[in-house]
């Protein structure tokens, strides 16, 4: 694995995990309703696992696509899912809202899989994995998997240590009066991840 590609997914744990639609506020949540900090720490296992399966799901699916399909035909259909599921993203403002506040390690699992997946987590990695002619095993052992990794730790982090500081110094407050729109972002990232697979 190259250098840049290392950093490229170094960069997009980092987003996700900045991104509170990934865990991080769901994790303040749960140790404010639990008056324990060590939930912070605790919540973030499954939510974590949740999220590096969801992209383990697609990039598998990414590969066994091309696999049986031209890497320029996977590339063309990859790219135009990352158009349009941006453009959709940009216009639905829904969220997955059937989790209760009193969840298992389960129920979070759960929900971090699917909100990953929703937000088309995996979906923005693809233009990192840039590779010609090798086996889907060769690619998922040698250099997804380290990917997927690095992607997750980095994520978890950054995730954590938000987690912590809202909880603890910044308190809630903040978000009342400095909120980003994610989804915008998130929407604007996965349009460009399509168009940089399309012409790159």
């Amino acid at each position: 694995m190259e250098h840049g590609q290392l950093y490229f997914f170094l960069l997009l744990g980092l987003y996700h995990g900045i991104n509170p639609g990934m865990g991080w506020l769901f994790s303040v949540s749960i140790a404010m309703q639990k008056e324990s900090t060590s939930k912070i720490f605790i919540s973030h296992i499954p939510i974590a696992l949740g999220h590096l399966a969801s992209l383990a799901v697609t990039i598998f699916i990414y590969y066994l696509i091309s696999d049986f399909v031209s890497q320029k035909t996977t590339k063309i259909i990859f790219a135009l899912v990352l158009i349009g599921f941006g453009a959709y993203k940009l216009l639905k403002k829904g969220h997955f809202n059937w989790v209760k506040m009193n969840v298992t390690n389960f129920d979070l699992f759960l929900w971090s899989f699917l909100m990953a997946s929703s937000h088309g987590a995996g979906l923005m990695l693809i233009p990192g994995f840039n590779y010609e002619g090798d086996h889907l095993i060769h690619h998922l052992e040698h250099f997804g998997f380290i990917a997927l990794v690095f992607h997750t730790l980095a994520m978890l982090v950054v995730s954590m240590i938000l987690a912590f500081s809202v909880y603890k110094v910044i308190g809630l407050k903040i978000l009342r009066s400095s909120w980003v729109n994610f989804d915008y972002i998130w929407s604007f990232v996965l349009i460009v991840g399509g168009l940089f697979i399309f012409f790159f």
